[in-house]
């Protein structure tokens, strides 16, 4: 690794986005001994203590852009809306110093995200977020979101990133990923003054970018294919029921129409996944397999742990 950080303080931010159990396979693969006592933290350091400076240098040329690659993965996924978490917010709060916050939105949970790369800290980013791994000076995923934000922003370019090795395809990975701007006037009086300047990452070869459209509404699925069905269980009030959910590949969808003659080829578009909740009652009025094609209607969401979610599915039909 080139730049300004030594390769222990490099080393303990990588190790910060592995959990536990990867961290204690870590030290079975370098044969330390006595860790199992250890929790996380402690463990970091107990790892990086063991190894000598030719162990760290060697780790970091074998394993670094793997974990690189991973997070930024990841990132990727969050943007295009199929990762677990999805982006809630972006505002440039200091377009001179690059500042972003950037929020994020989880199943149950919310995250906070800074980030600030410029010429003068670029061997080693202003940064700081509110997830376990940010909060210690790792590289978190939302870490990477904002790089990939900042490199299409143009703040650096990535000739100039020293800090981490980076994968040869990324540019190629992030090219369909745009950044529309929108500002906010404040204050009659100082109507030169503008809130933090809020913007909008999008994936535009992402599903969720395809169908955004359709989200909150009422939708039809043309044909998809099962590839799984999961049997679940809700307790409401102490009363049970089932529900299933069905994931459907090559999906074929459009808005619901009222009859056919409203239907047009150019409002159909095809996404890769999707999943179903189908209340029981509705499951076993079609006898369902993996493999089978159906089509059905129903209304489109986007769930943050499911990602894009059809919920009171009705009509539901076999398909050839």
């Amino acid at each position: 690794m080139s730049g300004k950080i030594d390769d222990k303080t490099y080393l303990k931010y990588l190790f910060q986005s592995l959990n536990l159990k990867e961290l204690k396979q870590t030290c079975k693969d370098l044969e330390i001994k006595g860790y199992s006592k250890y929790k996380k933290a402690d463990l970091i350091d107990y790892i990086i203590d063991s190894m000598s400076d030719e162990e760290i240098e060697e780790f970091l040329k074998t394993k670094e852009l793997g974990f690189i690659t991973k997070s930024i993965d990841n990132a990727i996924d969050i943007i295009n809306g199929t990762g677990r978490e999805s982006i809630d917010g972006i505002k440039i709060k200091d377009p001179d110093n690059h500042e972003i916050e950037i929020d994020f939105k989880g199943f149950n949970w919310e995250t906070s995200s800074y980030l600030s790369i410029t010429k003068d800290n670029i061997h080693d980013p202003e940064r700081d977020c509110d997830c376990r791994i940010g909060s210690e000076g790792g590289l978190c995923n939302h870490f990477w979101v904002g790089f990939i934000f900042s490199l299409i922003q143009k703040y650096f370019k990535i000739s100039d990133w020293k800090m981490t090795k980076i994968p040869k395809d990324l540019e190629k990975k992030i090219k369909t990923i745009s950044i529309s701007k929108v500002s906010t006037e404040v204050g009659e009086k100082d109507s030169k003054r503008k809130t933090p300047e809020s913007v909008t990452m999008v994936d535009e070869s992402s599903a969720m970018s395809k169908i955004s459209k359709y989200l909150d509404s009422r939708v039809t699925i043309y044909q998809g294919e099962i590839n799984k069905i999961d049997e679940r269980e809700s307790v409401f009030e102490g009363h049970k029921s089932k529900y299933y959910l069905l994931d459907l590949d090559k999906v074929k969808i459009g808005p619901q129409i009222k009859k056919k003659s409203d239907y047009d080829e150019k409002e159909i578009e095809e996404i890769s996944k999707l999943t179903i909740r189908l209340g029981e009652k509705g499951y076993n009025k079609v006898s369902l397999n993996v493999g089978d094609k159906i089509s059905c209607n129903g209304a489109l969401t986007k769930d943050n742990f499911f990602g894009l979610l059809l919920k009171r599915s009705t009509s539901i039909k076999k398909v050839k």
